[in-house]
């Protein structure tokens, strides 16, 4: 078993996962400065008291930003206009800092109105610890099942198969792990805060994630990899 290697399969995994791919080489040195420069706009809401404006923007920027991006014509205009393997890291950059921004939108949100209720300290952290571990985990297993592109949704934007499906790792039980149980743990700031907007802006970030699973990636899976 070589655990260096796993490791670092690890460690890059979570990063992308978390919206930095660390495989990018010159491209991280603009793709980090904007990952700051959108925590450094995180903090300048909670300062100035835009919290929920950040919140709604950053569930804008991403859910309506890939739908139109993976939904549109605007993926074939990008590769038509500059090649696909310059589009490919435009559009990976794009989507990780997308990621990056609903999990702080996630996490600003649950700032606001916190405290407005008090769970007791023995369930708060046993709700918290448990929703970690079985959404994160069950969205990391999905991620190293199906590999970084795909959670990428790079089959989607160069509309073509990575391989075939295969019903492995939480595949097995569920359709869709990383949407459905994989987002749990994004309750975990609201009531770790007590924010009762920062639950309904989860449930928000639930239901947009599965509003594009059902309008742009079912259609896509069903025509590229189950047609006959």
């Amino acid at each position: 078993m070589n655990r260096p290697n796993n490791l670092r399969k690890v460690i890059a995994l979570v990063s992308a996962m978390s919206g930095l791919r660390l495989d990018t080489g010159f491209l991280l040195l603009i793709w980090i400065p904007l990952l700051g420069g959108s925590v450094y706009l995180a903090y300048l809401a909670e300062q100035h008291k835009y919290i929920l404006e950040f919140a709604f923007c950053c569930w804008a920027f991403y859910y309506i930003g890939i739908g139109l991006i993976l939904g549109t014509r605007i993926k074939r205009l990008m590769i038509a206009t500059i090649g696909e393997r310059n589009a490919l890291q435009v559009y990976d950059l794009i989507c990780g800092i997308m990621f990056f921004n609903i999990g702080l939108g996630i996490s600003v949100a649950a700032l606001y109105t916190d405290g407005a209720f008090e769970l007791p300290p023995v369930l708060k952290w046993i709700l918290v610890t448990g929703l970690s571990i079985v959404g994160f985990g069950t969205k990391f297993w999905a991620t190293w099942t199906v590999g970084v592109n795909t959670y990428y949704f790079r089959d989607l934007f160069l509309q073509r198969a990575h391989g075939d499906f295969q019903a492995t790792g939480p595949y097995k039980w569920l359709s869709s792990p990383m949407y459905g149980v994989g987002n749990l743990h994004g309750y975990c700031p609201a009531l770790l805060t007590g924010s009762l907007h920062g639950l309904v802006f989860a449930l928000l970030c639930h239901l947009g994630i599965f509003a594009f699973y059902f309008l742009v990636e079912a259609p896509f899976i069903k025509r590229t990899y189950f047609a006959k």
